[in-house]
């Protein structure tokens, strides 16, 4: 029965203990394409004015890097070298379109020149960053999500020149929804107004030349539904460990239980033979 209440505890604080913020959230916000005025198509197949979109958000909120704020009026969650370095980004993002799925990318590289005092710096450089970020203004019913990311390489000013820069984002303000909590991970679906973008650039060229070409759509939010709360593998991992020390441990006590009601009834029936 020790071991039973020993594992009945782990469970307890697999369940209860540990960071406030130990799941996985989903946000999907759906609606309309409002706009394309992208340069050279687009990444969803031609003309996907008026479609229907789908982006997912998902937020891993028990980030130990990531940047939490929690007030009585609102909440937030937030990273990414964009954001604050050392940090990485809790939002990760996909957009769908006509079937589409667009992930916005994600790392994190800083790949400077070699410098030397008082020579300069010489060689390619390179650098990569992303961004995820989720905030919740409860008060004025207020809910952004936003994804980004930006990459770029570069190389001497002489003979073997290039130069390249892509970049992500998936952005929403979304307004007028019923929230009736101030934390960001309140579950449910609202109807929403307020507007999104989503852009997926890339520029590249060398002394031959170049190209660039984009996708940008603005898009029309009508609805979000949020879903979660799936606990972490380390803590789905506690749970088991704290079933599998339950189990033998009841096992331990059925036995323990039986043993003694069999020794009872002998001692029973050689009463009543007496």
């Amino acid at each position: 029965m020790r071991h039973a209440l020993i594992a009945m505890a782990g469970i307890g604080a697999a369940l209860t203990g540990g960071s406030a913020r130990a799941a996985i959230f989903t946000y999907i916000v759906t609606g309309t394409v409002a706009a394309d005025t992208s340069d050279g198509g687009t990444a969803f197949g031609e003309n996907p004015l008026g479609s229907g979109f789908s982006a997912r958000f998902v937020v891993d909120d028990a980030l130990p890097l990531a940047l939490y704020a929690a007030t009585t009026s609102g909440s937030s969650a937030q990273g990414g070298g964009l954001i604050q370095d050392g940090t990485r980004p809790p939002v990760i993002a996909t957009l769908t379109i006509n079937g589409i799925d667009y992930a916005l990318r994600t790392g994190d590289r800083d790949a400077p020149p070699l410098c030397f005092p008082g020579l300069g710096c010489y060689g390619p450089s390179g650098r990569t960053d992303d961004a995820g970020r989720i905030v919740k203004d409860a008060a004025a019913r207020r809910l952004e999500l936003s994804a980004a990311y930006e990459d770029s390489d570069s190389c001497c000013a002489d003979y073997g020149s290039y130069y390249s820069d892509a970049s992500d984002t998936l952005a929403f303000a979304l307004s007028d929804a019923g929230f009736t909590a101030p934390d960001y991970r309140q579950l449910g679906t609202f109807a929403v107004k307020g507007m999104g973008s989503f852009v997926a650039a890339y520029r590249a060229g060398d002394r031959s030349g170049g190209v660039d070409y984009a996708t940008r759509l603005s898009l029309a939010p009508t609805r979000l539904t949020v879903s979660g709360g799936v606990p972490e593998p380390a803590t789905w991992a506690m749970m088991i460990l704290g079933f599998a020390l339950v189990g033998p441990a009841l096992r331990r006590g059925e036995t323990q239980r039986a043993t003694v009601q069999a020794a009872w009834g002998i001692v029973s029936r050689r009463r009543c033979r007496i």
